[in-house]
């Protein structure tokens, strides 16, 4: 916004210039003419001596008129002489023949000079013209005459100046507020307008007026559009920054978007380009999004993708769809339905064998009988202790956790009462006090982690241990060894997964004890972990967030 101060410069100055250039420009010509009018003046004065001279040389009146006159009147002879002086002895004056007024009148050119005198030393003009063949007649006036003419008209041109100086500041002053005010008035009125403002002023110009309100109706659509733009912008951003796939924009070599599920399924953050891309594994994505033959799926970093790519012209959006998940899914349930048709085939197999001995026989000793359905009942108890753990995984997988509380003492007695220690030894340490836990998910904990223990320790002891911590309940159940190798400690918690060197067929569960403990453990928000102890074992360890 123009101040005040801005605007009276760019009105004073240019005016005050104006009237410098102007008012120099008069006094030039003033100056000009007074010399011209004092010229005339000069000759004129000159004519009435050379009239007076004509008469005598010697006469009284002569010398009177150039003293009336106030004049100094010389006359020079053509050798440069001095013949008469009004102003001095003609026998002391130096030779004239030098003088430039001298030289020119006896050319026959009168001429006008301006020096200081030798003779009075003063500033002096001269006017000299030929006066017969032989003679110059010259006179001369001070200069102090002519230089205060100009010095009172230069007065006079200043006061003038000052006055007019004063009556344009005045102007500026008042146009410059002015203007200032309809400035302001205006900008307000801009801001209104950019603001979609309806209630804007008039300037009683139907242009201003027309363009103002136009002004207004452009920036209230343009903001709507803006504020819908910005809504679906934010939306798509959130969908792209959600959605499972990577999504990857290109303009030829130019990578204008990807989201960060493309970088973490390539297992890499994209540059702005493609040519920038090294890494060795990308090559061959590179050589595909680059516009050669689309390459339907790639391994990178472990994982499986396939890509998708659809063109516009010079742009081209690329889908990454990472299917490891969904593979190893399809090889894990077909691994769980081989590892469930083995763990029930196994039982079922033996009470068939059983059944078939018992019927191909109807006589047979009473003893031999009571061994096959006592081998029937104990395979299909087993049977039906799979069903019931595949059965209580599935209510964990799709449940949620219990909003029950246990008392930690009657759970672990319990347990402690149903658990048979197989000639080891059971330490058993418990906290007080009550949880929110369900009673039953700690059971199962306790009873599928000390069942292993004893099946599979080789060890005199086991230490089981049931504490409570700032924000849970921690479970651990230690053994004597073996130790379990480190690459087997994540699979072990897998169904129906078994250590061959560490279980038999004899003495083997349903396969999904620890399944079951690593899943309550997640229900939870907690985990199930396998760690070393000073006897050379394995601790299991269980932490539970506690629900309120």
């Amino acid at each position: 916004m123009i101040g005040n101060y801005r605007i009276f410069a760019l009105i004073f100055l240019p005016a005050s210039l104006a009237l410098v250039f102007g008012l120099a420009l008069v006094q030039q010509k003033n100056k000009d003419l007074s010399a011209a009018q004092f010229g005339d003046q000069l000759r004129n004065q000159w004519r009435l001596v050379s009239i007076i001279q004509a008469s005598s040389l010697d006469t009284e009146a002569f010398k009177e008129a150039g003293r009336s006159l106030g004049l100094r009147v010389t006359l020079v002879d053509r050798a440069g002489r001095v013949v008469f002086d009004s102003g001095s002895r003609e026998e002391i004056l130096e030779d004239h023949s030098q003088r430039e007024e001298i030289r020119s009148a006896f050319l026959g050119v009168p001429a006008m000079a301006t020096r200081r005198s030798a003779t009075t030393g003063l500033y002096t003009i001269y006017y000299a013209d030929r006066l017969g063949p032989d003679l110059v007649l010259r006179v001369a006036y001070p200069a102090e005459y002519y230089q205060g003419l100009a010095g009172a008209l230069l007065a006079q041109t200043f006061s003038g100046l000052m006055a007019l100086f004063a009556a344009v500041a005045v102007f500026a002053l008042i146009v410059s507020r002015s203007t200032s005010r309809t400035l302001r008035e205006l900008a307000r009125a801009v801001d209104g307008a950019k603001n979609g403002s309806d209630d804007l002023p008039s300037f009683r110009n139907e242009s201003l007026d027309s363009a103002l309100y136009s002004l207004s109706a452009v920036t209230r659509e343009l903001k709507e559009h803006g504020r819908r733009n910005a809504e679906l912008s934010a939306r798509l951003q959130y969908i792209l920054a959600n959605v499972q796939e990577g999504v990857i924009l290109l303009q030829e070599d130019d990578i204008v978007y990807s989201n960060e599920r493309a970088s973490a399924i390539l297992g890499h953050r994209l540059p702005g380009r493609l040519s920038e891309i090294c890494q060795a594994d990308l090559i061959s994505l590179v050589g595909s999004l680059a516009g050669g033959e689309p390459v339907p799926e790639i391994s990178i970093g472990g994982r499986t993708v396939t890509v998708s790519r659809r063109s516009d012209g010079p742009a081209t959006l690329v889908i990454l769809h990472d299917i490891s998940d969904r593979l190893r899914y399809s090889g894990y349930k077909s691994e769980l339905v081989a590892n469930i048709s083995h763990e029930l085939k196994t039982p079922l197999s033996l009470i068939m064998a059983s059944s078939e001995v018992i019927a191909g026989d109807p006589g047979m000793p009473r003893e031999r009988l009571e061994r096959f359905l006592q081998a029937v009942l104990g395979n299909a108890r087993r049977l039906n202790g799979i069903l019931d753990d595949l059965i209580f995984l599935h209510r964990l997988e799709t449940g949620g956790p219990s909003a029950a509380r246990s008392d930690l003492g009657e759970v672990v007695s319990e347990v402690a009462d149903l658990v048979e220690p197989d000639g080891k030894r059971l330490n058993w340490r418990c906290d007080s006090g009550t949880v929110g836990v369900h009673p039953g998910h700690i059971a199962s904990i306790l009873t599928n982690l000390v069942t292993n223990a004893l099946k599979y320790s080789s060890g005199p002891e086991i230490d089981v241990s049931v504490s409570r911590g700032d924000d849970g309940l921690t479970i651990s159940v230690a053994d004597g060894g073996p130790a379990i190798p480190l690459g087997e400690r994540e699979r072990i918690f897998e169904r129906f997964y078994s250590l061959s060197a560490s279980r038999s067929r004899e003495n083997s569960g349903s396969g999904l004890g620890l399944s079951i403990v690593k899943h309550i453990a997640r229900l939870y928000g907690g985990q199930a972990r396998i760690v070393d102890n000073d006897r050379g074992g394995n601790t299991f360890v269980v932490s539970l967030t506690e629900r309120a």
